[in-house]
């Protein structure tokens, strides 16, 4: 249920469909391109580089609800829609059909939405002023959003005190860190104290300390303020740490969303089991029924380390069983250990794993479908458009992006 009198953010049914780029193009003078540019007279060789391409569906019917002050973050691979979900909440696109609002703004003003939100891109610092130092920068930017004079003093110093970096403020681009950069950035965000923070990947390409730091930034300064923060990543481990709610997209749509605590009670009937062995051979007989999925990395060297990440049903004798499946007669077993599954289990293994067993969750549609009751609704006022895998072979090589669910026997 989403009641859309509170909540900051509130979108219902959006989908995004980009068309094909030859589509878009057709009849202009882009459609020249290539060694077309060349062969512009001869109509057989503008079809080798000029094929129609199909139109790409980024988002699917993906209803949202974020409330103020939350950190919500939106977790899924590559290509699973985060960036242009997080774009259509920035105002700098707009959806193909849904609506919604932002700050009380509706998706049909984007303009107006720029102006409540503060977005920061992964690739932010490609678009600072490399002559100019981080101050400048800072500064730079808020002559261009019109801030005043007397504000830009006292705005910058604090944003850049915020972000650790006043002391190497008469620093050029050049001379720093990918990871200062990204706070230059950010220092910029912080500027403007906008009831809306949308962080796009902030960490991506960070070091670990790095990456720490910038996440106890948004713990710290933006939340002390109340601002609302809605952050993109692929790292599960990260996210798990800062966010509130979580939502994990998958080609397009949200798959689940809860709290972490919410995400991994959907894996409480499995147990993680983890074996390292040397020189030993892949077990030959089928797995034992209590295995759900296995895998196994194969880490380069003379001595033949296997790495196995079994995820197995809780029983009693689920670690005995998994042992004796895995154990051969020559080699050895070097490290064994068993663990609860964390969070980026959830988002690896397969969907029919990720549910409670006595407890079947309810569709993401129907999760979001909204309560016309409960509040007002965007869309009723039409302000945004229309409304088993198979078991794995002795000797296949596996790692954590090919997983794949082991049939009982």
């Amino acid at each position: 249920m989403m009641d859309t009198m509170t909540d900051i953010i509130h979108i219902e049914r959006i989908t995004k469909i980009y068309e094909g780029v030859e589509q878009s193009l057709r009849g202009t003078k882009l459609e020249w391109k290539g060694p077309a540019l060349w062969l512009r007279n001869l109509a057989k060789a503008v079809r080798l580089t000029s094929s129609a391409a199909p139109p790409v569906q980024a988002l699917h019917d993906v209803s949202l609800a974020v409330r103020p002050g939350e950190v919500f973050g939106l977790v899924g691979p590559n290509g699973s829609g985060k960036t242009t979900l997080i774009k259509i909440l920035a105002g700098l696109i707009r959806p193909t059909s849904g609506c919604g609002e932002v700050a009380g703004i509706s998706l049909d003003h984007p303009q107006e939405i720029r102006k409540r939100v503060s977005y920061v891109s992964t690739t932010g610092w490609m678009g600072l002023e490399w002559p100019l130092t981080a101050e400048e920068n800072v500064r730079f930017f808020a002559a261009l959003c019109g801030m005043p004079a007397a504000l830009t003093n006292a705005r910058t110093e604090e944003a850049l005190r915020d972000v650790d970096l006043w002391e190497d403020r008469g620093k050029y681009p050049s001379q720093l860190s990918n990871g200062m950069r990204q706070r230059v950035i950010l220092a910029r965000a912080l500027l403007f104290h906008t009831p809306v923070v949308l962080l796009d990947e902030p960490t991506v390409g960070l070091d670990p300390v790095t990456a720490r730091a910038m996440l106890d930034l948004i713990r710290g300064p933006l939340r002390a303020r109340g601002q609302t923060i809605l952050l993109t990543d692929h790292q599960s481990a990260e996210m798990e740490v800062v966010a509130d709610r979580i939502a994990v997209l998958g080609t397009g749509a949200i798959a689940l969303l809860g709290t972490p605590d919410e995400l991994r009670a959907r894996l409480r009937h499995l147990t993680v089991i983890e074996v390292h062995t040397e020189e030993m051979d892949l077990p030959m007989e089928p797995a034992p029924g209590c295995v759900a999925a296995a895998e196994h990395t194969e880490r380069p060297g003379a001595l033949g380390v296997r790495v196995w990440r079994i995820h197995a049903r809780r029983s009693h004798d689920a670690l005995e069983s998994v042992l004796a499946w895995v154990t051969q007669l020559a080699g050895r077993v070097v490290f064994l250990a068993e663990s609860s599954p964390t969070l980026e289990d959830v988002l690896v293994l397969p969907t029919d794993l990720v549910q409670l067993p006595d407890a079947p969750t309810e569709s993401p549609a129907q999760n979001q479908e909204p309560d016309q009751e409960a509040g007002r609704s965007p869309c009723s006022q039409g302000e945004a458009g229309k409304a088993g895998e198979e078991r794995k072979k002795p000797g296949q090589a596996s790692g954590r992006a090919a997983q794949k669910k082991v049939e009982e026997p």
